[in-house]
């Protein structure tokens, strides 16, 4: 019963003793660690501790793992002090120690220290490394340099020669300059694999150009637009759809031609817009070149009257269309009956202008104007298309006495044979030409076809 009384007591004082202990600190900054060699333990020692610590002294010693070395062997038990960086120097030293002949035990009391926090030895010291390697690799340095210089100037000379000599039979700039840039490849590659053997690098180039596939593989993908752009560049600077300075039009776009570089062609507009068009939509798209032919045909239709003579208007039209400057007489115009309307007879006027000298739209304003006023002054009507009107409850006609209407004529105006609008019939496109020229957006080193600039 006393014991059971006392087991009581000390369970409901457990928690207060507990909170009475006092907290154990582990501020200890040496950590030391005892270990047991596998060595017999002779009653006589064989090996005096004195060698064993002069032994052991000279090791570490030699190694310069430990900083401050201390060592003590007191009937075989080898006790290490000391400091330094690194955990595995520790290590290593316990290791050595207790495959010390005569060792029993071993105490370690190394200390490992942390390095400072702003401390630059490694810095410089890796510093002084880099430099001493340079220092060592500056003639192959310099060796390689020349050979690269070297490389250079005969890669220039290769393209100087291959432009001289390709000039003969390729009259394509751009074709030119890629060709004599082509022949220089050879060169730049000899040079650049000597330079890398020079520098030692040349595992490095063999990396690099078996990685070439699946460079080109995801450099093809990236950039498919580049590509086929460039490559749209050299078919239209070969097939030469048209010139610098040609009126075009492509892909729903008009206008002048001024320039064409490796990623697009530009043209101006006849409202003065700069337009960049792709060259892949170029090459694939219907390029109509409004300049290459410079004659241009028109045409109106124009109806006269049932009762009138067919033969006599076009001979009238005709007359007016030969008359006319500006109106080509080869090919020859031509007015013919194209069909019969409800109250007329509707007659084609075909015409050729030279739209390269005057402006095809100014022409047949002044055409229709004047074959009007022939119609008017031979009498041939021109009479609207008939319409059916129905009054349902019939029309109801007034009369007013003769003496309230007045007479009155009936006045004619006459057309006159020259008008001002139609006095300057030159073509629009000439001045679209004249501000292309002033407001260029590239240079010609970058204009694929500049040598064709009218």
């Amino acid at each position: 019963m006393k014991k059971l009384l006392t087991l009581s007591s000390l369970l409901l004082l457990s928690p207060w003793l507990m909170a009475q202990e006092p907290e154990t600190t582990n501020d200890q900054t040496v950590k030391s660690s005892w270990t047991d060699t596998e060595q017999k333990i002779e009653v006589n020692q064989t090996v005096s501790d004195q060698a064993i610590e002069q032994r052991f002294a000279r090791i570490l010693k030699v190694s310069n793992r430990i900083q401050e070395p201390t060592v003590k062997v007191t009937e075989g038990v080898l006790v290490l002090s000391g400091w330094t960086h690194d955990e595995a120097d520790k290590h290593w030293v316990e290791v050595a120690a207790n495959r010390t002949e005569g060792v029993i035990a071993v105490v370690n009391n190394i200390e490992v220290r942390l390095g400072e926090q702003w401390d630059l030895d490694p810095a410089v010291n890796e510093a002084l490394t880099l430099y001493d390697k340079m220092i060592r690799a500056l003639p192959k340095l310099t060796i390689a340099l020349l050979v690269l210089i070297l490389t250079w100037v005969v890669a220039k000379i290769t393209v100087a020669v291959g432009t001289r000599v390709l000039r003969r039979k390729v009259q394509t700039p751009f074709i030119l300059r890629m060709g004599a840039r082509l022949l220089a490849v050879p060169v730049v590659v000899i040079g650049i694999y000597l330079v890398l053997q020079l520098t030692g690098l040349t595992n490095l180039a063999m990396t690099v150009v078996g990685g070439t596939g699946l460079l080109g593989l995801i450099i093809g993908i990236a950039f498919k637009d580049i590509a086929e752009n460039f490559l749209a560049s050299i078919l239209i600077s070969v097939r030469r759809p048209f010139k610098i300075g040609d009126f075009i039009a492509v892909d729903g776009h008009k206008g002048v031609v001024q320039s064409v570089t490796t990623r697009g062609t530009v043209i101006m507009t006849l409202d003065g817009n700069h337009i960049h068009i792709p060259n892949a939509i170029i090459y694939k798209s219907t390029i109509i070149n409004v300049t290459a032919n410079p004659n241009v045909r028109k045409q109106f239709t124009v109806g006269i009257g049932a009762d009138d003579s067919i033969t006599h208007a076009q001979q009238t039209a005709l007359a007016v269309l030969h008359k006319h400057d500006a109106v080509l007489k080869e090919p020859e115009p031509q007015v013919l009956v194209d069909s019969l309307g409800a109250a007329t007879v509707n007659i084609i006027v075909y015409f050729w202008v030279n739209g390269q000298n005057n402006s095809a739209s100014k022409v047949k304003s002044a055409m229709i104007r004047l074959i009007k006023k022939a119609f008017d002054d031979a009498k041939i009507m021109m009479p609207d298309e008939a319409r059916e009107v129905v009054f349902p409850e019939g029309i109801r006609v007034i009369q007013e006495p003769a003496e309230s209407s007045p007479p009155a004529e009936l006045t004619k105006t006459t057309e006159p044979e020259n008008n001002a609008v139609e006095a300057d019939l030159s073509n629009d496109v000439d001045e679209i030409r004249k501000q292309s020229a002033e407001n260029q957006l590239s240079d010609d080193d970058t204009n694929l076809i500049k040598e064709e600039t009218p």
